[in-house]
């Protein structure tokens, strides 16, 4: 049985007809007939138990593949950062397992026969604009093993991971002003690294060449290929144990309980109707213009829509996803399965609840060679996008926005002359929610760690000298935006520094009444009349030996209206040193007074906080549902930017706006 793929359809066609909302699958393999008609036959007749046990069989696989990666990789952004996920594949190239967006083997379909898959074969390649949508930046290195059982392929076994350097223009492989794809380093087509388990020694020397550190790529790649291994022992083991036409049955099954459960428990907790939201790209790193990305979501009883149109079109610098709606989805997929309220398995059933419609040639659909090794702007931004929408249609009750990643790196060479590169991810503050504070310093990459001191002190000819949360960067609120970083590194010898941040001008919004977070910039030699401020992308900035790069990051959006937060709140927030007296004043109406205890060296005036809050209250204009800070307003009202919830207002507990 051939399964026949489209390219997606902009059409509002009949969930039932699902084939027409599959993009960018090329090609397909034929499919034995007789073993396929079994599959079909057994899938209704299992049991709840017996997809329960294979599917946290698959899922301990994954945990199970990814702690080998950890424990071999060489690469702290590997290794201590975990920017790197496996998946278990079907035949079909479908995810089975916990979503992760690159997570199919479309590529090796889209390259290779069937009869050429062989036992043995290991698969790797980071090609973005020929890897059916599924990586989205060079340093991105995808492995991948087909995986045999009972003399038939089965599926597959998949990991990808963000590797320190695949040449380039720049150490790091992050030219954060690159025009072309080409600028940004090595590209490796999907090939056999190995063949029938024969090593092709030729593309190993090709690719460890173009990188500048080989040691730590060839860890890393290493600990993928374990990983697969691993992971294929693990799927072979329910085969011995089920068979294979119960393992792919469960597989399918696997697939359809969680379109069930997002179609039954996530979708009725969302009211029908069209909803719009926005968010921006900063600027792209060539041009210090907002960049818009904007979603129209439909959403009936049955499934959930979004149309990217009239988000802006593809960046001349590096910002450029070059991903699909069925990718997409898988990434959003998370955030339906939020509305849940339960515990609900993303992968590839979500496509089946949700569509997605990009236009071609925008900022998240960008063609060949488009530049895109900063593509992560977008990943954080659609969720902002996708997130103002909710808020609309949820009238104000949604998490605050934040969902950042800033990245920071110091390249030079010690005084041994050996080159070194101090990379490191930093979390952000995240957004309040409606009904608590936002949590400090959290990385969107799950499980990742800041380096340790000791760490970076042993391995780089840098000083940590300060580590800690930013007062004052959480988004004021009735609950309170999380606070970002405050990290002051001293460089002990000459090199260059690199920044790929965002928020640096626009704070994460604020939700229903609540405050934008503070922007996280970057310093070098703060507090000293050397002192240099920087803001959006940079790269290759000298620093010399002695220098402090002083990194914070930005603060979570505040939720509801900060004049209804506890007085008491605001008060242990200034004792533990979190918020300022001043913002206690002008942003909470909050009056304190000095005390002599210094463990709680200021006390509330209750009285005077009163009528503090009644002069804020009286001369403040009405509190917005969207609140994305000053200097965005200031475009907006210059006419730079335009965007459709900036005169939206908040509501109040009975769903009505206010003001």
């Amino acid at each position: 049985m051939t399964q026949e793929m489209t390219y997606f359809s902009i059409d509002m066609t009949p969930y039932e007809d699902r084939e027409k909302y599959e993009p960018m699958r090329m090609k397909s393999w034929p499919r034995d007939d007789e073993a396929w008609d079994r599959i079909q036959k057994l899938k209704p007749t299992l049991d709840s138990l017996t997809v329960d046990v294979i599917g946290g069989a698959l899922q301990w696989a994954i945990d199970e593949g990814e702690a080998v990666v950890e424990r071999m990789s060489r690469s702290s952004i590997i290794r201590e950062q975990h920017d790197y996920r496996a998946s278990i594949n079907t035949l079909d190239c479908d995810n089975v397992t916990t979503v992760s967006w690159s997570a199919t083997a479309d590529p090796i379909r889209d390259t290779y026969p069937i009869e050429e898959i062989r036992e043995g074969d290991v698969y790797i390649y980071n090609d973005v604009h020929g890897s059916c949508a599924t990586i989205g930046h060079l340093p991105d290195y995808c492995v991948v093993i087909p995986i045999f059982g009972e003399g038939r392929l089965l599926g597959f076994s998949q990991v990808f991971g963000h590797v320190t350097d695949v040449g380039g223009a720049v150490p790091g492989s992050w030219p954060i002003q690159s025009k072309s794809i080409y600028e940004e380093g090595t590209i490796c087509p999907v090939i056999k690294l190995y063949d029938a388990g024969k090593l092709n020694e030729d593309a190993r020397r090709i690719i460890l060449r173009n990188s500048r550190f080989p040691g730590e790529l060839q860890g890393d790649l290493d600990a993928f290929i374990a990983c697969t291994r691993l992971m294929e022992r693990r799927v072979l083991e329910l085969v011995d144990q089920y068979g294979a036409d119960t393992l792919e049955a469960a597989f399918y099954a696997i697939m359809d309980r969680c379109a069930e459960d997002a179609r039954d428990h996530a979708l009725p907790n969302i009211p029908d109707g069209t909803y719009v939201g926005e968010d921006f790209i900063e600027e792209d790193g060539v041009s210090e213009r907002p960049i818009k990305i904007k979603y129209t979501i439909h959403k009936d009883k049955d499934r959930l829509v979004i149309d990217a149109s009239g988000t802006g079109a593809t960046a001349e610098g590096p910002v450029n996803w070059a991903m699909d709606g069925r990718h997409y989805i898988k990434w959003l997929g998370a955030f339906l399965a939020g509305e849940a309220g339960q515990d609900l398995l993303v992968n590839e059933g979500m496509s089946r609840v949700m569509q997605m419609m990009i236009p071609p040639d925008t900022v998240l659909s960008a063609r060949h060679p488009a530049p895109v090794v900063d593509r992560m702007e977008c990943m954080l931004v659609m969720i902002g996008a996708y997130n103002a929408a909710m808020a609309k249609a949820h009238k104000g009750k949604v998490i605050a926005n934040s969902f950042n990643i800033q990245l920071y790196g110091i390249w030079g060479h010690d005084e041994d002359g050996n080159e070194y590169l101090y990379r490191e991810i930093f979390g952000a503050g995240s957004g309040a929610r409606p009904w608590a504070d936002g949590t400090d310093t959290v990385d969107l990459v799950p499980h990742s760690k800041n380096l340790p001191a000791e760490f970076i002190e042993q391995r780089y000819p840098v000083l940590v000298e300060r580590v800690g949360l930013l007062p004052d960067s959480g988004g004021a609120g009735q609950y309170r935006g999380g606070l970002g970083y405050l990290k002051d590194v001293r460089c002990l010898a000459d090199g260059y520094l690199s920044i790929t941040a965002y928020r640096t001008v626009f704070g994460p919004y604020g939700v229903n009444g609540g405050k934008a977070g503070t922007p996280g910039v970057c310093y070098i030699n703060p507090g000293t009349p050397e002192e240099e401020k920087l803001v959006y992308r940079k790269q290759m900035i000298p620093v010399k030996k002695g220098d402090v790069v002083r990194i914070t990051t930005p603060g979570g959006g505040g939720w509801g209206d900060p004049l209804k937060r506890d007085p008491e709140a605001v008060r242990l927030d200034v004792n533990r040193g979190l918020v300022s007296v001043e913002s206690a004043m002008a942003d909470y109406g909050v009056v304190l007074v000095e005390t002599d205890d210094p463990r709680f060296p200021y006390t509330l005036d209750a009285e005077a906080t009163v009528s503090r809050r009644m002069e804020i209250q009286s001369n403040r204009p009405p509190l917005k549902l969207i609140d994305r800070g000053p200097a965005f307003n200031k475009l907006v009202e210059s006419g730079q930017i335009t965007v459709s919830d900036y005169h939206d207002l908040a509501f109040d507990e009975n769903g009505n706006q206010v003001g």
